[in-house]
């Protein structure tokens, strides 16, 4: 993944005079989603340091990120849940009605078979569930 971009997600920047968003978003749309050596998408650096404003951005481009899964099969929804950002789940939780996803997205399960809403309970964030 590009620096520019990881960091943007990692500090929930939009955009300034550097950097946009919506530019480096709709470029990867054309080539294919830029991830991190774990497979990372933008989106789930955004939900993992629970910046749930460049999350709704990020959907709002590109809501086919929503079940893009990483190496260990984890949407942005498993790792939102897991670290209990409660608004980076509403984010998504909205995202999910407005695109008839939402038994798909919340009932895939990680590489060990969890759901989001196992990793919200197992991480004792019941505020998420």
């Amino acid at each position: 993944m590009d620096p520019t971009l990881y960091n943007a997600a990692m500090r929930g920047n939009i955009g300034d005079a550097n950097f946009l968003l919506a530019d480096h978003l709709k470029r990867d749309e054309e080539n294919g989603y830029q991830i991190t050596p774990k497979g990372n998408t933008v989106l789930h650096v955004a939900a993992l340091y629970g910046h749930s404003h460049f999350a709704a951005e990020v959907l709002k481009i590109t809501p086919a990120m929503l079940c893009c899964q990483n190496k260990k099969n984890e949407t942005s929804l498993h790792i939102a849940a897991n670290e209990g950002h409660t608004e980076v789940v509403r984010v998504i939780l909205a995202c999910i009605e407005g695109h008839n996803t939402k038994e798909k997205l919340t009932r895939m399960t990680d590489a060990s078979g969890d759901t989001a809403l196992h990793k919200a309970v197992r991480s004792q964030h019941l505020d998420v569930v």
